[in-house]
């Protein structure tokens, strides 16, 4: 599922064209349920994809924001290809790099992350997502609930746009990232 806001229609076709690059040929588009704060709108959005999941009586959810972009032209396979057997949240990426946590290939288990750009739930942790808290952001709201573990180094970013939660400014939180932490050919993400 890809959580996109259409009066952001610029958006469309780069989500588009990633899914081509990367080979994913079936996905659903879901609108944000609007309100305010922008958080709690992204928290009852999601909330309402993990919900129609559990009803489907899908396994595993994997959700995905408009700003998703894989650096890597196998960065999907990467992150699907690593999934771990047993998790809760299984994460393309993070903007929050713990220098207490000693990352490892294919995947690190992490207590807390920051983005839901890219990430799979597992049908086991959906009622707990979806008793989160929507006083606070639904990612970093997760901490300390679940098994959570990271696709390292990191499959999937936030293209750089627009974001509602910072007042629709331009933001781009790549320049976070060390190139190490990143699964890239080729690429610099500081030049992105």
């Amino acid at each position: 599922f890809i959580l996109y806001d259409d009066r952001k229609f610029e958006m469309l076709p780069f989500i588009e064209e990633e899914m081509k690059r990367q080979g994913i040929k079936k996905y659903h588009i879901r609108n944000p349920i609007l309100c305010s704060p922008v958080f709690k709108s992204i928290s009852l959005s999601q909330k309402a994809i993990v919900q129609e999941a559990k009803d489907k009586g899908m396994v595993e959810c994997c959700l995905m924001e408009e700003d998703i972009w894989f650096p890597a032209g196998d960065g999907w396979q990467y992150f699907i290809s690593n999934k771990p057997d047993k998790y809760s949240i299984y994460l393309g990426g993070s903007y929050l790099v713990d220098n207490r946590v000693e990352y490892t290939y294919p995947v690190t288990k992490v207590k807390a992350y920051v983005g839901h750009h890219c990430i799979i739930i597992h049908e086991s942790y959906y009622d707990t997502f979806l008793a989160t808290n929507e006083k606070g952001h639904i990612d970093t709201e997760q901490e300390g609930r679940g098994d959570f573990y990271l696709c390292y180094p990191m499959a999937a970013l936030q293209r750089p746009s627009k974001s509602a939660n910072a007042n629709n400014e331009m933001v781009n939180y790549n320049y976070i990232l060390k190139k190490e932490n990143i699964q890239v050919y080729g690429y610099s993400v500081h030049n992105i």
